[in-house]
């Protein structure tokens, strides 16, 4: 009975896998030769790029190989733009090209700079979708889709949006997420806190991409934030400070630009511990500034023993 049993279910795998792949090829099939083409001429690149081998050539060869496929991978992707702007209206097509994207960073954008990129007659919204859909961009990360997906509030009313993401296994690098509209809703930002925010008191930056809106376009820029320990600005300034003193004490200079730099920055180190304790008597009331203190302190002892 069992043996029987595993004989009908071994077929009907085989009959549903057979339906699935008949399935795939069919609406592959369906797909406007231009959008095939692409896939196809995009896969042999990519399988190219794998077995090619730049061991053997020397540094010369190297690079006129390497300037080779960076000027093919900005052919395929001035395809890719092309094709999205053609299908725009069309969501299966999207679809597809959607799991494809950019080779080089932000082929969408019109226009890059350090830190941030533009993108030219378009608003804040469908920034952001074309953000998606280049795929190798900050918003590339899958639990920001899916959350647009499910709180489309966020972009359609500009609503704020925060979520903790500790307890899920899914995200395990990351910590929290914020998306914060400005005051004037002219800038979102995506504020992605990693596993290691807030372990000690000097870890206190996030990733964080801004879509801000501007008279012909969007420009979308990225990098680090400093979070801000409290409202209050002279506590942030303090700690800020520091844990400044705290990098400087241990960097070894590379060079003498750089020795000029960190003497530069250590300048006022020795009245960190005057400040903090001006500090402590000034805000002794209020507990939570109190135990910002201490952990700065802390942190302050164990990098210089005092």
């Amino acid at each position: 009975m069992n043996v029987a049993l595993c004989i009908i279910l071994v077929f009907v795998i085989i009959v549903c896998s057979s339906n699935m792949q008949a399935n795939q090829k069919e609406a592959s099939n369906a797909l406007p030769s231009d959008i095939k083409n692409f896939i196809e001429s995009r896969d042999k690149f990519i399988e190219s790029e794998n077995v090619d081998s730049i061991q053997t050539m020397n540094e010369q060869e190297r690079i006129k190989y390497s300037q080779m496929k960076n000027l093919k991978r900005k052919e395929i992707d001035k395809e890719f733009v092309a094709l999205h702007k053609k299908y725009k209206e069309d969501d299966l097509i999207l679809d597809v090209l959607s799991r494809f994207g950019c080779l080089l960073d932000d082929c969408s954008a019109t226009s890059k700079g350090d830190g941030f990129v533009f993108y030219k007659d378009i608003d804040i919204v469908q920034a952001i979708y074309i953000s998606f859909i280049d795929r190798n961009t900050f918003t590339t990360y899958p639990f920001f889709k899916e959350i647009l997906k499910h709180n489309p509030n966020i972009l359609i009313k500009k609503e704020n949006f925060s979520l903790d993401l500790s307890p899920s296994a899914n995200y395990a690098n990351y910590k929290k997420i914020d998306i914060v509209w400005s005051e004037d809703k002219a800038h979102i930002d995506f504020i992605l806190y990693d596993k290691y925010f807030n372990q000690n008191i000097c870890s206190h930056t996030a990733s964080f991409r801004r879509f801000e809106q501007e008279k012909d376009g969007v420009k979308a820029s990225y990098g680090d934030i400093q979070i801000p320990y409290t409202q209050i600005k002279e506590i942030n300034n303090f700690i800020n400070k520091s844990c400044e003193c705290v990098y400087v004490g241990g960097e070894e200079p590379y060079d003498e630009q750089r020795a000029n730099e960190l003497r530069e920055m250590a300048q006022g180190c020795n009245d960190i511990p005057k400040m903090r304790s001006n500090l402590q008597k000034k805000y002794k009331d209020d507990i939570n500034i109190s135990k910002l203190l201490q952990r700065e302190w802390q942190n302050y002892k164990e990098a210089f023993g005092e």
